[in-house]
C-alpha cells in the first residue's frame, strides 16, 4: 500500500473524488507538516482495495498480520480496539445473552453489552497490597464462576478478560483458555496493550490488539485476531464492518503496513535494545532508597503469570509522593510525560521505538527524585 500511495501521489491523475482536500496541502500554510500527509489521504478508488471486503493490498496487510501473530485470520481496524471488542462480543454473545467478563474491562466491553442488551457478570481481580494496583483475573476465579453458573443452569455465552492489563500484568492465558473451552464456551481476550507480544501469546479464540499502543502504528490502528476453530471469522468480520467507518483512512492503514515492515525486518534488534534499556532501568531497584519500580515481584501471585516490563510502574515506598505527585515532578521538572497517575504509582509506557537517550533521561530523573525524598 505504501508503494501504491507514493506512485499515485507522484502521478498526474487528478482526484475527482473524496476526500475534499484533493491530496493537496493548504496554500495558506505551506510550512505545515500536514501538507505531506494530504498527498496520501485517499478514498477507495481503483487499485486500492476496500476495507469492508478486502481482496488486494489491504488483504495483503491482513495476511501478514495473521502470519506475524501466527493466527488463522487477522482483520484490520482503523476504529481502534474499541471496534474489535464491540465486534467480538456482538458476534459471540446473542442479544439478551450473558457475558462473563473482567471487572476491569475497557468501557467498550460495557458498551457492547448495552448495545446487545446483555447481562454482564463480573470476574474479580485481586488488589495488590500497598500499590493501588489490581492484578489479573485468575484461572480459579473463572473456573469457580463457571462451575457455579453450570450448577445453576445459566452458563454465559462467552468469557472475556483483559491481558495484559493497563499496568502490564499478564494472566495465565493458556490455563484460562483450557478452562473456558472445557465448558464449551468461546474465549475473548482484550489484549489491546499486548500487540508487541507476537510469540505464542494468543490462546483466546478472538484477541483484540492495538498496534498503535505498543508498536509503531498510528493512533486508531488495531487488529482483531481469530484463532479458535469454533469461531466463524466471517461473523467477526460482519460485525467489524457494522462498527467500523466505511471511509477508512489510507494513511492509517498504510501505517499498519509500515508497522509490520518494521517488526519483520528490525523487530529482533529493536527488542534487544529495548530489553537492554529496561535492564538498565530496573537495575536501579538495587540502589534506590525510596522509590521502586514495581511489577516484577508480583509474578506468580494474585493470578499474575508474568509482567510486561515495558509498563513502568514507579512508586514511592515511603508514601511521601502519591502517583500524581510523581507524575507532576516527572512532567514539570524533567519534561518527561508519563502515561497515567494512579493513587500510589505513576505509569510510563516504553516500546521498541524508544531511544537510549530517552532512557538515560528517565534513569537520571528517577535517581534525582529518589534523592529528594527525605
Amino acid at each position: 500500500m505504501i508503494k501504491e500511495l507514493i506512485t499515485l501521489s507522484e502521478s498526474d491523475i487528478y482526484p475527482f473524488h473524496m476526500p475534499g482536500h484533493k491530496r493537496r496541502g493548504f496554500v495558506l500554510d505551506d510550512a505545515c507538516w500536514l501538507n505531506e500527509a494530504y498527498r496520501y489521504d485517499i478514498t477507495e478508488i481503483d487499485g486500492f482495495d476496500d476495507l469492508q471486503s478486502p481482496s488486494g493490498i489491504i488483504a495483503d496487510i491482513e495476511e501478514r498480520l495473521a502470519s506475524l501473530y501466527n493466527v488463522r485470520k487477522a482483520f484490520l481496524s482503523v476504529n481502534g480496539s474499541t471496534c474489535g471488542n464491540l465486534a467480538a462480543i456482538s458476534a459471540l454473545v446473542p442479544a439478551g445473552g450473558v457475558l462473563l467478563a473482567d471487572e476491569g474491562a475497557h468501557r467498550s466491553v460495557h458498551n457492547a453489552t448495552i448495545l446487545r442488551g446483555c447481562r454482564y457478570t463480573h470476574l474479580k481481580r485481586e488488589a495488590i497490597p500497598g500499590t493501588g494496583l489490581t492484578s489479573c483475573v485468575s484461572p480459579d476465579e473463572i473456573e469457580n464462576k463457571l462451575m457455579k453458573a453450570k450448577k445453576d443452569g445459566c452458563l454465559p455465552d462467552a468469557v472475556l478478560i483483559t491481558s495484559p492489563t493497563y499496568e502490564g500484568f499478564i494472566a495465565y492465558m493458556d490455563r484460562i483458555a483450557d478452562i473456558v473451552h472445557e465448558f464449551g464456551l468461546p474465549f475473548i481476550a482484550d489484549s489491546a496493550h499486548g500487540a508487541h507480544f507476537t510469540e505464542d501469546m494468543f490462546h483466546a479464540d478472538v484477541t483484540v490488539v492495538s498496534l498503535h499502543k505498543t508498536l509503531p502504528a498510528m493512533t486508531q490502528v488495531s487488529a482483531v485476531l481469530v484463532n479458535g476453530e469454533t469461531v466463524k471469522p466471517d461473523e467477526i468480520k460482519r460485525y467489524i464492518n457494522m462498527f467500523q467507518t466505511t471511509s477508512p483512512s489510507y494513511v492509517l492503514m498504510s501505517s499498519a503496513e509500515r508497522c509490520v515492515n518494521i517488526v519483520e525486518n528490525k523487530g529482533a534488534d529493536l527488542r534487544n535494545r529495548l530489553n537492554s534499556n529496561l535492564d538498565r532501568l530496573y537495575s536501579l531497584n538495587s540502589e534506590l532508597k525510596n522509590l521502586y519500580l514495581t511489577g516484577n515481584e508480583q509474578k506468580g501471585k494474585y493470578g499474575i503469570f508474568d509482567f510486561d516490563r515495558s509498563k513502568i510502574n514507579l512508586i514511592d515506598r515511603t508514601g511521601t509522593l502519591s502517583g500524581s505527585g510523581l507524575y507532576d515532578i516527572l512532567r514539570k521538572d524533567f519534561h518527561l510525560q508519563p502515561e497515567k497517575a494512579g493513587s500510589r504509582t505513576c505509569l510510563m509506557m516504553a516500546g521498541i521505538m524508544d531511544t537510549d537517550e530517552g532512557f538515560d533521561r528517565l534513569i537520571n530523573a528517577v535517581k534525582e527524585i529518589d534523592d529528594r525524598i527525605k
